[in-house]
């Protein structure tokens, strides 16, 4: 009795969800008739790797991927000939620039060019995100890479890197140099003294900081001497003119809190950069002239904002465009 009653209710179940779904077995059966009426057949697995087969290649129609061999060969010249038609534009666009661009000077010289006046550069830089000098007196650990760094510097103008046939010795020129403008003037780095030496670790283990400055190459460039009626006043003290063949160096605060607390400066060499090292030409092994200035003493504690310019007659400072000069931040603790 409960059997029965079980098997009714699962015939009107089924009825139900039938019902509700809209498909039965004879909708079924006439799907799957009505589908082979039209031609409509699932395909097999089978059914896909035979077509794959055919697609790789067709003996009937004589393809493969769904190409001819002669159109396979059209095809394929089609794309070598593209590329090579590529290749030869780049190889002849090449060959102009290398024609065209002299790898020994730049093509825009002296008034055509963008570079009128020299920049400026200093070391220590151990950080190029950063203007910052810092150290602590008599503290190691905070210096010492700015030692390495000036150091790593300075060793390209050792006297036994500065031997050849390219070079010659320029101590005896005072003025100009005018002859033998190919070879290169050997840089004495006894002109930096005793104070700014590695041995004294540039100053910076007695509070006394050596920062290195430089002025920047810019090729033919050749500096113009004052004369009485043209020498600014900042270096009239210091130019002689009898000797008036330097590019003078002078660094002051860009406040003046910084010019009260920034003490004696001393320059080495004192007079600046020399004339004889110019004109840059690209010359083999050329050394630009360096200049140190030391700071004597600072008082600790306060940072200094400094800006040394270099002096010429045709030397223009400009601070934005970073034209004559540079600026950094010191601070001795």
């Amino acid at each position: 009795m409960e059997n029965g009653s079980f098997d009714t209710y699962k015939m009107s179940s089924r009825k139900t969800a039938s019902l509700a779904s809209g498909y039965t077995t004879a909708s079924s059966a006439m799907y799957q008739s009505t589908l082979y009426s039209q031609g409509i057949v699932t395909e097999t697995l089978g059914d896909r790797f035979h077509q794959t087969r055919l697609w790789l290649r067709n003996p009937e129609d004589g393809t493969m991927m769904g190409r001819t061999p002669r159109d396979w060969i059209i095809y394929i010249c089609s794309i070598l000939l593209f590329l090579i038609g590529l290749i030869g534009i780049s190889v002849a666009f090449c060959a102009i620039f290398y024609w065209a661009i002299n790898w020994n000077k730049p093509t825009l010289q002296g008034a055509s060019s963008i570079l009128q006046t020299p920049g400026m550069g200093f070391r220590p830089q151990p950080d190029t995100k950063s203007t910052l000098i810092q150290c602590f007196k008599g503290v190691m650990e905070t210096y010492y890479h700015i030692i390495d760094h000036i150091e790593a510097y300075a060793q390209y103008y050792e006297n036994e890197l500065q031997v050849g046939d390219r070079y010659m010795d320029c101590s005896e020129i005072r003025a100009r140099r005018t002859e033998d403008l190919d070879k290169v003037c050997t840089f004495d780095p006894m002109v930096w003294g005793q104070l700014c030496v590695k041995q004294q670790d540039f100053g910076f283990d007695d509070g006394q900081p050596c920062v290195l400055l430089k002025l920047n190459k810019v090729f033919d460039w050749v500096p113009e001497e004052y004369t009485n009626e043209t020498v600014p006043d900042v270096i009239r003290d210091d130019w002689d003119p009898d000797d008036p063949w330097w590019i003078h160096v002078r660094c002051d605060g860009d406040d003046d809190s910084t010019r009260e607390n920034m003490g004696d400066l001393l320059y080495f060499p004192e007079k600046g950069f020399p004339f004889k090292y110019f004109p840059f030409r690209n010359q083999q092994g050329y050394r630009s002239p360096l200049v140190f200035v030391r700071f004597d003493n600072p008082r600790p504690g306060i940072i200094l904002f400094i800006t040394c310019r270099a002096y010429a007659r045709n030397i223009v400072h400009d601070k934005t465009e970073k034209m004559g000069q540079v600026s950094f931040e010191l601070i001795v603790d």
